[in-house]
């Protein structure tokens, strides 16, 4: 593992404002897309706060701390990771797996608690949200060198 230096700081920071500038644009329509169906059901409605009682600095928090984390992690271990557009849309689909689809699966033989098609729109947006992010991490890192 190699440590991080100013110049690994530098491209860890760039490409974080890159993704995190790009999320936060793509993630409100996003959210309202993937979750508006669920929204408006009168079955959900003990489970959704009303939109004008969002605190909406919590999500966009959430966002940056991911975001910021996936790259430390991604600086880190780069070296042991595939390169480019191809390489990032793998990490991300793996991670995406490991992260939110297994934990799902397991949730879900475990408890019936929540409703599983909300989960699963839960699960297909943060694995698109970590996609993303992978790709704009991995795609032109070495570029500099």
């Amino acid at each position: 593992m190699n440590s991080l230096n100013a110049e690994k700081w530098n491209r860890i920071l760039v490409r974080f404002l890159l993704a995190f500038s790009f999320w936060e644009a793509v993630s409100i329509p996003l959210r309202m897309l993937f979750f508006s169906k669920f929204y408006f059901d009168p079955n959900f409605k003990g489970i959704f706060v009303p939109i004008t009682d969002v605190f909406w600095l919590a999500p966009v928090f959430s966002d940056l701390v991911f975001t910021l984390s996936f790259g430390v992690l991604y600086s880190l271990i780069k070296d042991s990771l595939p390169q480019g557009l191809v390489g990032g849309f793998l990490v991300g689909i793996l991670i995406s797996i490991i992260g939110y689809v297994s934990p799902m699966l397991w949730t879900l033989s475990l408890t019936n608690f929540v409703p599983s098609i909300l989960i699963w729109v839960w699960v297909a947006y943060y694995a698109i949200f970590t996609t993303v992010t992978a790709v704009i991490y991995s795609v032109g890192w070495n570029s500099e060198d």
